[in-house]
């Protein structure tokens, strides 16, 4: 309302300013018509964005719209059904157990010690996984689904050309072609032969029964390693760093093939773990079966050394005690116990250290010998040293096991070789180093001991010595022989009942619908596009009209003042329509109204009522509005000034003959042409008779004075001129009047043409008081532009009291009745 009030303030102030008191004899000199325009259209365009111009053009092109819009929403879901594919993703949980959820008497190997939670993702990642179920799942092919017997023998081989194919059968059935889609390789054979071995890399042979003649498959090939990535890049799986649960989910635009492919995969995973598992015990098993060798091979050297000494010393005469029994201790006595034990420990000292030195030199350029260091008694009671053994044994059975599925330049594979450098080159050599210290500590301590004691000692004979030290490498070896066997019986154990580390839980079943369906937001894009281009080119097809449409067109474009506003007026069973009727006689009350100020004049107001082109209500507008005058109590004449086909003497049902042309000519007086009608106040003037040379009579010096002396006698003399694209009539009749109103009619008048017509206006001395918009119809759009200037309002219909009744005057008819 206030955006209405505002247009309402504007188009009266314009007004006024064209009602500015003014002479018009005094002006004559000049061309006021053309600086009241461009002030107009100054004004107009200081307007803001006019959004209710575009608001009317969508309504005006509704259809349209609705049309387009349509077609393009509908093109876009049928596109949308063809084209678009709706991703599914179906979804399966793996449990992965834990090294804390597990007896650490469950045997030799857990889970904690084969991958971290992260490995274990990578590992599902790895093309061991996805390679073997791209083979089983025959994934690396594409072919249409009614020919799959085709293509149940086709495998590939290791070096294969990937790309789009076409089988082919001749017409007689003795020909099959494979080749590319391009047409640039081919390779032919006989139904039933292999095909595609040669360049292509395929091992095939298609069933000759499914061969028929004019057969034309397409179908794709690619590699087994392209197939897995593209599986890999749709594949996605998650596990918490201390969870037990992995997630694994595929991605893809089949339902059921999603499902079993993700079924497959999770399938060979765990069997993949199992294998990698087992292959780890077997090695380790393999890596304790030498060692046992090794150590049995030392127990039977150790027994057979000792069971020789027993021989060859069974028959040597004894100490004074008692004869050497073979196997007993010569005697109890503690002082001869002590020098005998530290005899025996320091020997065992000196062999440990020469040994010890032996394998710390020889570590520098061959490394460092597990079993060499085992067997030693020294390492044997070094609990450090024997763990960082242990540990070096699983490292080298784990590293075996890797690199049978891995390069070395896998990240494990590398750390893992890393870590058994770290071992061999820095740990084990300094515990080595550090024992070698002890030991030669040890070994002189015992020198001394042993110096001391050795003057009580000197009878004790050196076999029995040495029959203790045989005693002693015989059970050491015994308890390392012992040992190894356990540990060969768990890990053998371990083995032949290894428990995959990882386990299904829950399968993929195929999803009931898609977890990202884009079809309707992009069906909405389609519609969203397809509206604003309709609206677009309804704007388009708005602006470039030749027709008006706008109230805005005649202030801002044209620079007119827009007089008033007339409601079309419906007929409904015959008659006029009694609302549209009052409408229309309030709007040529305030026409009236509005075209006294703008005259601006003295009396009496004449006034040449012409229209850009015909059938535009000019002549509707003239004699309604002399009609009006009348009513008010002026002596009005309205003079028919359209002599080519002038036709308002059926309005008011008169003779069209004697009239103004016969005036002109000279056949008739002023007093035969002038004559009543039946509105009491209102005389008329017919065009009359036709002539050729009747448009030269309005630019005579006799209008001029059938003009003068009317002026005299009625207070309003409106002159209906032909249409200004008739001719120069509009023209000459407006240069005797002096003033002008244009007649114009919404959704029928030419805005170029009245603009053309204006043009000229502006070169001459006519003053256009301003512009009747006819035939405003009652829509949402023109009720904004119009309804400020409507002066109705239902309930106040002007009625007569003597009768009680309305007023029941009818409009004259025209083009809006």
């Amino acid at each position: 309302m206030a955006k209405r009030k505002k247009r309402s303030t504007e188009i009266e102030a314009a007004d006024h300013k064209v009602a500015a008191p003014a002479v018009w004899q005094e002006q004559s000199s000049e061309f006021p018509g053309r600086q009241l325009r461009e002030d107009l259209r100054f004004q107009g365009g200081e307007e803001g964005f006019d959004w209710h111009r575009y608001f009317a053009a969508a309504y005006r092109y509704k259809w349209l719209i609705l049309l387009a819009t349509a077609v393009g929403t509908g093109a876009g879901v049928v596109t949308t059904r063809k084209l678009y594919q709706y991703e599914y993703r179906a979804e399966a949980t793996i449990w992965v157990e834990d090294e804390g959820n597990v007896s650490r008497n469950r045997g030799p190997l857990r889970s904690g010690l084969l991958l971290n939670a992260y490995s274990w993702i990578e590992l599902l990642e790895t093309y061991a996984v996805l390679e073997e179920v791209v083979q089983e799942r025959r994934l690396y092919l594409t072919f249409p689904p009614g020919d799959s017997s085709l293509f149940n023998s086709l495998t590939l081989k290791q070096r294969v050309r990937p790309g789009a194919y076409r089988l082919e059968v001749d017409g007689s059935g003795k020909t099959v072609t494979v080749s590319t889609q391009d047409g640039l390789l081919a390779e032919r054979s006989s139904p039933g032969d292999s095909i595609g071995a040669d360049e292509l890399g395929f091992e095939w042979a298609p069933p000759a029964e499914d061969l028929r003649p004019g057969l034309s498959v397409d179908f794709t090939v690619v590699t087994y390693r392209s197939a897995a990535q593209q599986i890999k890049e749709r594949l996605n799986a998650s596990i918490q760093r201390e969870g037990n649960f992995m997630t694994v989910r595929l991605a893809g635009s089949d339902a059921e093939e999603v499902a079993t492919t993700l079924n497959a995969v999770v399938e060979r995973y765990v069997d993949l773990t199992a294998e990698i598992k087992r292959a780890r015990l077997t090695e380790l098993t393999g890596i304790i079966q030498e060692q046992l060798q090794i150590a049995r091979q030392n127990l039977s050297a150790a027994e057979k050394t000792l069971e020789t000494f027993r021989v060859a010393t069974i028959t040597l005469p004894s100490e004074p005690a008692s004869p050497l029994a073979p196997g007993l201790r010569m005697t109890r006595d503690p002082v001869f116990g002590n020098f005998f034990d530290m005899k025996i420990e320091q020997e065992q000292l000196r062999r440990d250290r020469v040994e010890l030195q032996s394998i710390l030199a020889s570590s520098v350029s061959a490394g460092i010998s597990t079993d060499a260091i085992e067997v030693i008694p020294s390492v044997r009671n070094s609990s450090g040293l024997v763990q960082l053994l242990q540990v070096l044994t699983e490292k080298h059975a784990e590293l075996r096991a890797l690199r049978d599925r891995y390069t070395d330049e896998h990240r494990d594979v590398s750390g893992l070789i890393d870590e058994i450098d770290d071992l061999e080159s820095v740990s084990i050599p300094t515990a080595l180093a550090t024992l070698l210290s002890v030991v030669t500590a040890r070994e002189a301590d015992l020198e001394d001991r042993i110096g001391l004691a050795s003057r009580d000692l000197q009878r004790i004979p050196p076999r029995v010595i040495e029959q203790a030290r045989l005693e002693r490498a015989r059970a050491i070896a015994g308890e390392l022989y012992t040992n190894l066997s356990r540990r060969y019986e768990e890990t053998r154990l371990a083995e032949a009942s290894s428990i995959p580390d990882v386990r299904i839980l829950d399968r993929a079943v195929a999803p009931k619908s898609p977890v990202r369906n884009q079809a309707p937001r992009f069906i909405f894009m389609i519609f969203a596009g397809s509206l604003g281009a309709s609206i677009l080119v309804a704007v388009l097809l708005d602006r470039s009209g030749r027709r008006l449409q706008y109230p805005v067109e005649v202030t801002r474009d044209m620079g007119l003042t827009i007089l008033g506003s007339i409601p079309r007026v419906h007929r409904r069973n015959g008659k006029q329509d009694e609302r549209d009727l009052h409408q229309a006689k309030e709007a040529f009350r305030a026409i009236r109204m509005s075209l006294m100020y703008a005259y601006g004049g003295p009396a009496p107001l004449v006034v040449t009522v012409t229209s850009p082109g015909s059938s535009e209500g000019k002549s509707f507008v003239t004699s309604n509005l002399a009609i009006a005058y009348a009513e008010a109590g002026l002596r009005t004449l309205i003079i028919d000034g359209d002599v080519r086909r002038g036709r308002l003497h059926r309005l008011f049902l008169t003779a069209r003959k004697p009239g103004l042309t016969d005036f002109l000519g000279g056949a008739v007086s002023r007093e035969k042409v002038v004559r009543e009608t039946p509105y009491p106040l209102l005389s008329f003037i017919s065009c009359g008779t036709r002539e050729q040379q009747a448009p030269d009579f309005l630019g005579s010096t006799a209008i001029r004075g059938l003009l003068d002396g009317s002026r005299q006698q009625f207070g309003v003399i409106l002159v209906d001129s032909p249409p200004m694209a008739a001719g120069i009539d509009p023209l000459l009749l407006g240069s005797v009047t002096g003033n002008l109103v244009l007649v114009l009619r919404t959704g029928t008048s030419d805005r170029r043409v009245a603009e053309a017509k204006l043009e000229e206006l502006d070169r001459m001395p006519i003053r256009v008081l301003g512009a009747v918009l006819n035939d405003v119809r009652s829509t949402p759009v023109s009720r904004y532009y119009y309804e400020y200037s409507s002066y109705y309002l239902p309930g106040y219909e002007a009625t007569d009291e003597s009768s009680g009744e309305e007023d029941a005057t009818r409009l004259l008819p025209g083009p809006t009745s």
